[in-house]
């Protein structure tokens, strides 16, 4: 008899984007690797997207939530119910990536060279398709940031992104889920896999697993065109920001040294800053040339 291949249940949340989401779909039956479990959860799409789903896509298993779970309670139930299953892996990906079909095939084959090892994808810019977005990621620690590595020598793998990570199941039993209190939209899924390393597991990324990045939907800048006080300070308040304060206090509590947290703090809140004074000369002068 043939040897068992591993069983693996592929997670993503969704919102609100039906015709990115069908093509995804759609772009999934290239996959090669089978056994392949596919998992949407659908966070309360008012266009239409989990009834697209249900009717289109029959052998998607479906799960939807009332639109107020955000990123990490969304993959914390889709994890949880595919556990139920007992896969050997769980895939978490975005629905507005394209991928190499044989993509999975050559997270499988590492993984099972290297056990208790998540293991991340080469990533690549989708307008740009040869220029490398990400190949894991890196910290600054003095900036406060998470940064994306753009070669498998450019500083030490640290943490992992969801965008086309494998992951033994026997992680979330170890590690716990993503923290849906502290990181409910951003930075979940790297805090997760940092976590992980603190409970034994080891960190990759696989050049041979290719995956595309509409970068442009995945957009983590809060842009309005009316600039007031409060829209000025937004991006530390609102949980659509990549930039809000307590997740990011959060984070630096939790995996940064203490002596470095208050210049890490202050860096982050200097540049978001800076970003949102240009914004502001921006928006100031766009007034002035509409009034001209």
């Amino acid at each position: 008899m043939p040897d068992r291949r591993p069983k693996v249940a592929l997670l993503v949340p969704v919102y609100n984007r039906r015709t990115i989401t069908r093509q995804f779909l759609e772009n999934l039956k290239t996959v090669r690797y089978n056994p392949l479990e596919i998992i949407i959860v659908d966070d309360g799409s008012p266009d239409g997207t989990a009834d697209m789903i249900e009717k289109e896509f029959p052998t998607v298993r479906l799960l939807r939530t009332p639109g107020d779970y955000w990123w990490s309670k969304c993959m914390n139930l889709g994890m949880q119910d595919a556990l139920g299953r007992s896969p050997d892996y769980i895939l978490t990906l975005n629905d507005d990536v394209t991928f190499d079909p044989g993509f999975l095939d050559a997270l499988v084959r590492y993984a099972e060279r290297h056990p208790k090892t998540l293991v991340g994808s080469y990533v690549y810019y989708q307008e740009m398709p040869d220029r490398i977005w990400y190949a894991g990621g890196k910290i600054g620690w003095l900036r406060g940031e998470l940064i994306h590595r753009t070669t498998l020598t450019d500083g030490k793998l640290r943490w992992l992104t969801a965008m086309g990570v494998l992951i033994p199941a026997g992680a979330f039993a170890d590690a716990g889920g993503y923290d849906e209190k502290h990181f409910p939209q951003y930075v979940a899924d790297a805090e997760f896999s940092m976590r992980a390393t603190e409970k034994g597991y080891a960190l990759a990324v696989e050049p041979a697993s290719r995956i595309w990045n509409k970068t442009q939907e995945s957009s983590h800048v809060i842009d309005r065109r009316d600039v007031t006080v409060a829209s000025f300070l937004l991006p530390f308040r609102s949980i659509r920001s990549a930039y809000e304060f307590s997740m990011r206090r959060a984070l630096y509590r939790r995996h940064w040294p203490a002596w470095i947290r208050p210049v890490a703090t202050t860096s982050y809140v200097l540049r978001v800053l800076r970003k949102q004074f240009f914004r502001l000369i921006f928006h100031f002068f766009r007034r002035m040339r509409s009034a001209a």
